[in-house]
């Protein structure tokens, strides 16, 4: 179930009574400073953040030619709960982290983008 909430913990106002710190504390409004390229994922099923946000930030670094990818996993929440998801994700941060750190050879998820 979706909520609006009061505040954040760390602004402590509404976006009513402070929008400009939303909009400062937001990953769209913020993603033209991203340099470092950015390995994300999120659960088609999460409750606290609607993945559609992903989508949007993920197009928007895109848009921007940001180093990025997204990674859907539909049958997750907030966390990674499937041993098998997991796993999955463990692999592919090693992967990622083998390609920009190490140089290792670039893997085909990370060419495409998106999974």
């Amino acid at each position: 179930m979706w909520r609006m909430n009061k505040e954040q913990w760390r602004i402590g106002k509404s976006p009513y009574e402070d929008p400009l710190a939303y909009t400062r504390n937001s990953p769209i409004s913020n993603a033209e400073h991203i340099t470092t390229p950015l390995l994300l994922w999120t659960g088609k099923k999460d409750q606290h953040i609607d993945w559609h946000q992903s989508v949007e930030y993920y197009m928007a670094l895109r848009r921007l030619g940001k180093n990025n990818v997204t990674l859907f996993y539909t049958e997750e929440r907030h966390s990674l709960l499937h041993p098998e998801n997991q796993k999955d994700f463990t692999q592919r941060a090693g992967q990622w982290f083998g390609y920009y750190l190490k140089n290792e050879t670039l893997p085909s998820w990370i060419e495409k983008g998106t999974e």
